[in-house]
């Protein structure tokens, strides 16, 4: 059945720039998915601008509703993180296109497809229960960090990679990430395939990597953690959009070749809820890793760090040129001393929620570790990947039932 007749897919918006919008380049914009974003020329937004050449209906339906302005002959779009809508029927689609001048052919009779779940269904269905994610057990690449205890931050993973072509089964740790559920690792798309290196398995429950029992005093007594989990990667997706140039879309998944049991030393981070309060600028955030320490060597310990959350404004008049900030990205960072480095790339930015219906601190993740201008100077924030925008690629990736087609 063919859904479009038309020559090519930028002739959609011939149509739709009869459309009244005022909108300036370049200004703030909320999407159809109700998404903070920029308004740019549709050509510099690649998530839809490749979306829309494929001539998928819900794409061109989506880039329809996007539209935002014209700055002369230039077509302006919302562009946030997808090019979709989220899961609507079939019959909300055509509705879409019914004030645009295209053709739907119905000539071939199909049976329609299932209406798909709400997104809300497949959060509980493929992500950790609120009561499982972002708990702890109980309630030196971070520069000028301090260091975790024991069972602090059950969910940062360790990434082990070698050189390409040997054989060895153990590696150095140069990335981590976070564990969402029991069988992916959410991480930096820059640390799937690094320049001559393979990356080949994770580390969960690791603390001290230099050690094959992870112990610690406390209160006069010996506390030693559960051995740590090393397991195999089946696959790693980065996002498709991706770029090396920007870091845009700097975020992917690695599916573990098995799934892993949940301990006090392996436990699920939370992803952000729609109905979680934006951070207030200035919001002290949390950061965790093996990174460089202040004597420019990889610490063998995790540590942790505080970092405060920066406009985004203020962050690109601060970094050098070409090093642009855009809707998909937040800042965090600028004091002297304390950053995220070098072997900290892909881990979790976090923040803490007290959950008043059950008293407990709860961690959610923010953002993912991805691109920086060396380690603690002064004045310099670090540019994260904003996770809340990238909510709906995860949940298509990790569950075989959700279909943005």
């Amino acid at each position: 059945m063919s859904l479009l007749n038309f020559g090519t897919s930028l002739c959609v918006f011939l149509v739709i720039s009869a459309i009244s919008v005022n909108a300036q380049l370049n200004s703030n914009c909320i999407t159809p998915n109700k998404e903070n974003a920029t308004c740019m020329p549709i050509t510099h937004c690649e998530v839809i601008f490749s979306a829309v050449n494929t001539k998928n209906a819900a794409a061109v339906a989506f880039a329809r509703d996007s539209y935002c302005g014209k700055v002369g002959r230039v077509i302006l779009v919302c562009c946030g993180s997808t090019a979709y809508p989220e899961p609507s029927s079939t019959d909300d689609i055509f509705d879409l296109f019914s004030d645009l001048d295209i053709n739907i052919s119905t000539t071939e009779k199909s049976t329609p497809k299932p209406q798909p779940k709400p997104l809300e269904d497949f959060e509980t269905s493929v992500l950790p229960d609120r009561t499982v994610c972002g708990l702890e057990s109980d309630s030196e690449r971070i520069f000028g960090g301090e260091q975790t205890k024991l069972d602090e931050f059950p969910w940062m993973v360790a990434l082990e990679f070698n050189k390409k072509g040997t054989h060895k089964s153990e590696g150095d740790i140069l990335c981590g990430g976070s564990l969402i559920n029991t069988r992916y690792v959410l991480t930096a798309a820059h640390c799937l395939e690094p320049s001559g290196l393979k990356l080949v398995n994770v580390r969960l429950g690791e603390w001290n990597t230099k050690s094959d029992s992870d112990c610690e005093e406390l209160f006069d007594q010996i506390e030693c953690a559960d051995k740590v989990v090393r397991i195999n990667i089946e696959e790693t997706i980065a996002h498709p959009y991706f770029s090396r140039r920007t870091y845009n879309n700097d975020i992917g998944l690695i599916k573990l070749e098995r799934d892993v049991a949940y301990t006090d030393y392996i436990r699920p981070i939370c992803l952000p809820r729609r109905n979680l309060p934006v951070a207030p600028i200035g919001t002290l955030m949390t950061v965790t890793g093996w990174g460089t320490t202040e004597n420019g060597t990889l610490s063998n310990v995790k540590l942790k760090v505080r970092l405060p959350l920066v406009s985004n404004e203020i962050c690109q008049q601060k970094l050098l040129r070409g090093k642009d900030v855009g809707a998909n990205q937040l800042c965090v960072g600028g004091d002297p001393g304390k950053d995220a480095c070098q072997g900290d790339s892909g881990g979790p930015l976090m923040r803490i929620f007290e959950d008043v219906t059950t008293a407990q601190s709860q961690w959610y993740l923010e953002g993912v570790v991805s691109k920086g201008q060396g380690c603690g100077r002064a004045g310099l924030p670090a540019v994260y990947t904003r996770v809340s925008r990238y909510i709906s690629w995860i949940i298509s990736i990790i569950s075989e039932e959700y279909d943005l087609e």
